[in-house]
């Protein structure tokens, strides 16, 4: 199983999709986890061009705006269609699970498989022996949130050489020593710390803000982060726009990533006033250097390796 983490940008424009940017959606894939991060119109298509899986998914909801949801029932639709089984755990603001279940009347749609609803104001939305998912209040609408998915830290890797010297027998005894329990062989305890290396452990923290104007909760939420994913609607010349609206220029996005302290930054929901993009990432890396402006079919590999 792979420890590295897997971004995919499959709609990066603003509201009004274009020609080359569908509206906003993105996958994380961790581990065993497929993480689906909003879901507006062309979402699916998308997937079966990046090759996304529609299993075991979680779909975190940043807000219920439409170029954000547009393409949920839709995804809904072609898992029935498919018969796939496994369930879906849905994460959004109050008011999901009415929004979902609209949905589902209005179209008819029974799916033979298990919809789990999350709705949150704020906090841990979801943990498991890997990572944890907070969301936390942006600046947008009244119920617009952003996520923090941060790892645990791995217990690094089976040393197998340590092992055989503690004279510890391969099978169930190695696999409890790999999930970070202790043994006991002949009265004398060996602890997961004496076995497993972990030189090349690493813990990953990404935030993604959804929508949203530069605020306090994003840069605190954010600190030290390996990649922080900002709204970047606009231009830096549209900045009294973006007040007042409630999003962000991609100035606004590198301030937020240098007050943060993050490593990367990956601009995205990119409007048409944007008419020249080398020119906006020319203001923004003035700022804070390690930024792109994401595109649809990006791809972000976050790997231990690396680290």
């Amino acid at each position: 199983m792979s420890d590295k983490m897997i971004i995919t940008f499959l709609g990066t424009s603003s509201a009004p999709p274009q020609a080359d940017r569908s509206q906003s959606s993105m996958s994380l894939k961790y581990r065993r986890h497929n993480l689906l991060f909003d879901v507006g119109e062309g979402t699916q298509f998308q997937m079966v061009k990046n090759k996304i899986s529609m299993k075991n998914l979680t779909i975190l909801l940043t807000h219920l705006h439409s170029d954000h949801t547009l393409g949920l029932i839709g995804l809904l639709t072609t898992r029935d269609f498919y018969s796939i089984s496994s369930p879906v755990t849905i994460i959004g603001p109050p008011w999901t699970s009415s929004f979902v279940f609209l949905q589902l009347l209005a179209y008819r749609l029974e799916p033979d498989y298990e919809i789990k609803i999350i709705e949150t104001e704020g906090g841990i939305v979801t943990s498991n022996d890997d990572f944890y998912i907070e969301s936390f209040k942006v600046s947008h609408s009244e119920n617009s949130f952003g996520y923090k998915i941060e790892t645990h830290k791995p217990l690094g890797v089976f040393n197998v050489e340590k092992a055989e010297e503690k004279e510890i027998q391969k099978g169930k005894l190695w696999n409890r020593i790999q999930n970070g329990f202790p043994i006991e062989i002949d009265g004398k305890i060996i602890y997961p710390s004496e076995i497993m290396d972990d030189s090349q452990a690493k813990q990953f923290k990404v935030v993604i803000t959804g929508d949203t104007n530069i605020c306090q909760s994003v840069i605190n939420k954010a600190s030290e982060a390996d990649l922080l994913i900002h709204d970047a609607t606009y231009p830096h010349t549209e900045e009294r726009r973006a007040k007042k609206y409630l999003h962000s220029t991609c100035v606004d996005a590198a301030r937020v990533a240098k007050f943060s302290n993050v490593k990367k930054l990956v601009m995205t929901h990119i409007s048409t006033l944007h008419e020249n993009l080398n020119e906006s990432l020319e203001s923004t890396q003035k700022i804070f250097p390690n930024s792109v402006f994401a595109e649809d079919g990006l791809r972000i590999i976050l790997d231990p390796k690396d680290y």
